[in-house]
């Protein structure tokens, strides 16, 4: 069983995949520029939790949801069934998903996405109304 420890030093996509690797698990990871998810799949997380694979979405980890017209939502954790898995397993769980968020933001960083302006200095108006919907705390758009 993993540690939350090792949650804590969850940054990249690339420390997620070394955790991932470590204790039996596949990553998913697709982002665009509409939002998307990265997480881990739900089969190897309930294996490695000894828990039902059904108290768990198909993939556990973060997500963002599209509200539209450029503009991304902001990132949220996935969610699990909380009558079937507590105590030391659902904070196992909730650290593995502040890691996913954590990864999710950092690759919306590297890809420039919540960048203002552009390298030519125009505004990126895309970013600058998610970041303006995060800081709302907008999660959906419906």
């Amino acid at each position: 069983m993993y540690t939350i420890t090792e949650c804590k030093k969850i940054n990249t996509l690339e420390d997620l995949q070394n955790f991932a690797e470590k204790h039996g698990m596949l990553v998913k990871c697709e982002i665009s520029h509409r939002g998307g998810g990265v997480g881990v799949r739900s089969q190897g997380l309930a294996d490695n939790l000894k828990i039902e694979d059904m108290y768990l979405p198909p993939s556990y980890g973060a997500a963002c949801n599209y509200l539209g017209g450029g503009v991304r939502g902001s990132v949220f954790a996935s969610g699990y069934n909380t009558i079937s898995v507590t105590g030391r397993k659902a904070k196992l769980l909730g650290t593995l998903a502040a890691a996913c968020i954590r990864v999710y933001l950092d690759i919306e960083n590297e890809a420039g996405a919540n960048d203002e302006e552009d390298e030519d200095g125009d505004i990126n108006w895309d970013a600058r109304a998610t970041n303006a919907s995060r800081d709302a705390g907008i999660r959906s758009a419906y």
